[in-house]
């Protein structure tokens, strides 16, 4: 009975995250990115399994849609490797969320993301992954990179 109760969560888990990605295809549509159905159902997948491995639970909306309007218009996302970016950028957000143990919002989470990837790693996801709680801390505390405090040197991020 439990697996059963647990199967049918699943089901209607993944039905609310595949509705939330077609909301947010349109949305980045606009910006020449789209996900095929089958990468829906990937992407909806790798959610479900990220939040499991992060020991994370999720009521509603994922983060899914914040991430698409972030960085939809980033110039280093491309239609080539728009499915990958997102899964990895969704399994990134769970591994920081925790990792800052709750004390920054999704949305200030997010908003660090976006300029790192953007402004100091120029689109590399090795990159973004380097960053860590103090980075994502002073990020949110001070809306920047704080350029006096960070720079990007080829083997990644290091405080001055």
């Amino acid at each position: 009975m439990m697996q059963e109760l647990q199967i049918f969560f699943q089901s209607v888990q993944l039905e609310q995250y595949r509705t939330e990605l077609v909301c947010c295809n349109r949305f980045s549509e606009q910006y020449g990115l789209s996900l095929s159905e089958a990468q829906m159902e990937q992407l909806a997948v790798r959610h479900i399994e990220a939040l499991r491995a992060s020991g994370r639970v999720e009521f509603g909306t994922g983060v899914l849609e914040k991430l698409v309007h972030a960085f939809c218009d980033s110039p280093y996302l491309v239609q080539e490797n728009y499915a990958d970016t997102l899964t990895k950028l969704q399994e990134l957000f769970y591994h920081l969320k925790t990792d800052c143990m709750e004390r920054v919002s999704d949305d200030e989470l997010v908003e660090a993301m976006q300029l790192i990837y953007n402004e100091a790693v120029h689109g590399d996801l090795t990159g973004l992954m380097d960053a860590d709680r103090d980075t994502i801390y002073r990020i949110v505390r001070t809306g920047s990179l704080c350029s006096t405090l960070w720079e990007q040197e080829s083997t990644g991020w290091n405080d001055e």
